[in-house]
């Protein structure tokens, strides 16, 4: 077969058409993504809700993704320690648990992140203000403006400069309950409220379908591919809260804005995201009518991934599996490429699959793990050549 663009590769992909190569999509949190720049002399390697795609181009990603949800602006932004960040949601951030570092202990925390081999863990960002606790300040609060243009601007650029020859994405995740249990509400009030004051899940959950539903539209119109919801539902063996809980929070309002997203463009692709292990509601998935599943972190009920593609294969399009956890940051080379080789012949196999990481690739994975894995998704990616002959 004669070599396909980004764009159509991927919109076969998802159609389970016949497709000369795997497609391939990869994030990385900024440390991981500035070894790989420096190496290639690319100065702007910026992450986030504006970053720069010519890095993960020039390694072969068919997708581009702008990040427009709650979590886009914070989890990439440089938040000094000590310091609070608020969003647009009124949701504050900071560096959680961390008293701060003097001048010279930052200095010698910087000489830690080694560009050629695992670096230490780098302090992340954590919502440390949550803007909604009570149904009073649910009845003061109010939402984002949906029509906001330093969101959206930046939506019909990456349309404009890359959608003709690459595959767009924007992101919205996280959508409700993450965004309102680790965002809005604040993660212990969430999960006891859910029982004790179950009006306010209800309301701030309603809330968030309305401005994501909204927004969702407005992106939609600008052009886009596919529209990528979820939450992080999923903890290491099990789903955070139990599957009967998601369908009567979640999905209703999924469905809600599924319905409105088609209304705009009724073949507008839909991608539904978690972390973690979501295996029981992967059937809601199927049934809301999304077109795409992932992660599929390699834990818990999603580890049979025979069985995965077998059973849920051909009414949904898959992304993901190869493991960020132990594998890619830990394992040798060999390593390395035999489980991006099991990940192809469990997943790719009959098409209706995208390559992918099960999450960020984050700053203690090394960079030659990193070229590793990308070479043995060209190695093993190819249809009509051994394992997808």
């Amino acid at each position: 077969m004669k070599e396909l663009s980004s764009k159509e590769r991927v919109h076969r992909a998802l159609r389970r058409e016949p497709i000369d190569r795997v497609p391939l999509f990869y994030r990385a949190k900024h440390e991981a993504k500035d070894k790989l720049a420096r190496i290639y002399g690319i100065d702007d390697a910026s992450t986030g809700m504006k970053h720069n795609p010519q890095l993960e181009f020039r390694l072969g990603n068919d997708i581009v993704m702008y990040q427009i949800g709650i979590n886009a602006q914070f989890s990439h932004r440089d938040i000094a320690i000590g310091e609070t960040w608020y969003n647009h949601f009124g949701v504050g951030y900071g560096k959680s648990g961390l008293q701060g570092r003097t001048a010279e202990e930052e200095a010698e925390f910087a000489l830690t992140q080694e560009y050629w081999g695992p670096a230490k863990v780098v302090p992340e960002n954590f919502p440390s203000h949550h803007p909604i606790t009570s149904m009073e300040e649910l009845k003061a609060y109010t939402w984002p403006d949906p029509n906001d243009p330093e969101l959206l601007d930046p939506i019909a650029d990456m349309v404009r400069t890359y959608g003709n020859d690459y595959f767009t994405v924007v992101d919205l995740s996280s959508t409700l309950i993450e965004a309102a249990y680790a965002h809005i509400i604040g993660t212990q009030n969430f999960f006891l409220k859910m029982f004790d004051e179950p009006e306010l899940i209800h309301g701030v959950l309603d809330g968030l379908a309305e401005y994501y539903a909204a927004i969702g539209r407005n992106a939609i119109k600008l052009g886009i591919d596919m529209i990528r919801v979820g939450d992080d539902v999923g903890a290491q063996q099990s789903m955070m809260i139990s599957p009967e809980q998601w369908r009567e929070l979640a999905k209703p309002r999924f469905k809600y804005m599924f319905d409105e997203f088609r209304k705009e463009n009724p073949d507008i692709l839909i991608k539904f995201h978690s972390c973690g292990d979501y295996s029981p509601i992967l059937p809601d998935q199927v049934e809301l009518g999304a077109d795409l599943s992932g992660l599929l972190q390699p834990a818990g009920g999603l580890k049979d991934q025979v069985g995965i593609k077998k059973k849920f294969g051909g009414d949904i399009a898959l992304i993901g599996g190869f493991d960020v956890q132990r594998l890619l940051p830990r394992g040798q080379v060999e390593e390395v490429r035999q489980g991006v080789l099991d990940v192809m012949k469990n997943y790719a196999v009959g098409g209706g699959y995208i390559f992918s990481p099960s999450h960020y690739i984050l700053a203690d994975v090394p960079v030659q793990n990193i070229f590793a894995m990308l070479e043995a998704q060209r190695d093993f990616g190819v249809y009509g050549k051994y394992p997808l002959d």
